[in-house]
């Protein structure tokens, strides 16, 4: 199953109540304090089950999950 951007922006409305004009692809969600380090194992658990790949704990890191670009480029190079 692919994890797409529309998938994540669904997810940031959704699940983390962000309203779609409160964010871009590339704006930081957790180091712009938008969403919080709690809702992180809650976002880890649905890109694991939309995307249907496992997140090993050392690649949860900002570098990876910051945005929805990071998110993206983090799934995409699980894949190849």
């Amino acid at each position: 199953m692919a994890l797409g951007r529309d998938d994540l922006r669904r997810y940031l409305y959704e699940r983390q109540g962000l309203e779609p004009g409160d964010f871009e692809d590339d704006t930081m969600l957790f180091s712009s304090g938008l969403i919080d380090s709690f809702s992180m194992v809650d976002l880890i658990i649905f890109i694991e089950d939309t995307a249907g790949l496992r997140v090993h704990p050392a690649d949860v890191t900002l570098d990876n999950f910051d945005s929805i670009d990071r998110i993206l480029a983090f799934v995409e190079a699980r894949y190849a």
